[in-house]
């Protein structure tokens, strides 16, 4: 229960170094990189998801919906690209979409899991999330792994 109030407080600050965009809907990374986003917004909200561990509260499945959610707004904010070297270039490929439209399927099926608070089908989602993070990290950063994170 401390590890998800942390981890809610650490989301809460870093939803709150995003600026809203002009319709209010999602948020843009308007000075930072596409692997600064990875280390701040992603990896911290995909860890609540991976980490999920036996959820009972009505607060405690919040914080799931809550990283849920944060993980669609920072994915479709890197669709656009970010300040990095190449994110852009990366951006503008197919490959790189795709892999941003696998991980809003698994996000998706997440939100649904958690909707439904059916534990075993988070499980399932996170593994179907897992699978095009490490596939793009190989890709785009073949540096870092998923398990790094």
């Amino acid at each position: 229960m401390n590890k998800l109030i942390l981890i809610s407080t650490a989301l809460l600050l870093v939803a709150t170094t995003l600026s809203v965009g002009q319709d209010n809907s999602m948020p843009e990374v308007t000075s930072g990189t596409i692997m600064e986003a990875m280390v701040v917004i992603i990896t911290p909200a995909s860890d609540i998801i991976w980490g999920v561990e036996d959820p009972q509260t009505d607060e405690e499945w919040k914080v799931l919906d809550d990283a849920a959610v944060t993980l669609m707004e920072a994915f479709e904010a890197t669709r656009a690209g970010g300040t990095g070297p190449n994110d852009n270039a990366w951006a503008s490929e197919a490959k790189f979409q795709s892999y941003v439209d696998q991980e809003m399927a698994a996000i998706e099926q997440s939100r649904a899991a958690i909707a439904a608070r059916d534990l075993d089908a988070l499980f399932d989602a996170g593994g179907e999330l897992y699978t095009p993070c490490e596939e793009c990290h190989i890709d785009y950063n073949p540096a870092v792994s998923a398990e790094e994170y």
